[in-house]
């Protein structure tokens, strides 16, 4: 009995199992290569349209924000045209209602001058008279008038 296999039976051994390798490789191992290549292309390929949908995308975005800041430009502009025509007209009505304020004000202060100057006169006419009827009350006696 020897330690070393004899090698014809090795040799013979060594048949099917290199029969079996060789047909797993041919029917199992290359397909399944085959196939891990292809997806590995799919996504890749995937990732590579994602990238430019995302690029388009970031484009897209990036002019509508260029037009979103045009408009709001355009609509703080408007506002400010507005509001400035809307400040022109209040002063132009406040200062036509400030105008016709102060001719009123000026027609009262004449009417109130020459109702003073009238109660004035009126006052002066009765206090005269008046005073010469004290007077003569006082003395008992007519006095001239003046």
């Amino acid at each position: 009995m020897s330690i070393l296999p004899d090698p014809m039976q090795m040799a013979l051994n060594m048949v099917p199992f290199l029969a079996a390798v060789f047909g797993m490789y041919f029917i199992i191992l290359k397909p399944l290569i085959a196939y891990l290549d292809e997806r590995d292309a799919a996504i890749e390929g995937g990732r590579a349209e994602a990238e430019e949908i995302e690029a388009r995308i970031g484009e897209k975005m990036a002019t509508y924000e260029q037009q979103l800041a045009t408009a709001k430009a355009d609509v703080a502009t408007l506002r400010n045209d507005q509001r400035a025509q809307a400040q022109s007209a209040y002063d132009a009505v406040i200062a036509q209602a400030r105008t016709a304020a102060e001719a009123e004000i000026n027609e009262a202060v004449v009417q109130i001058s020459a109702t003073r100057d009238a109660a004035a006169e009126t006052l002066k006419a009765s206090s005269e008279e008046l005073a010469t009827q004290v007077a003569g009350q006082v003395l008992g006696r007519q006095v001239a008038s003046r």
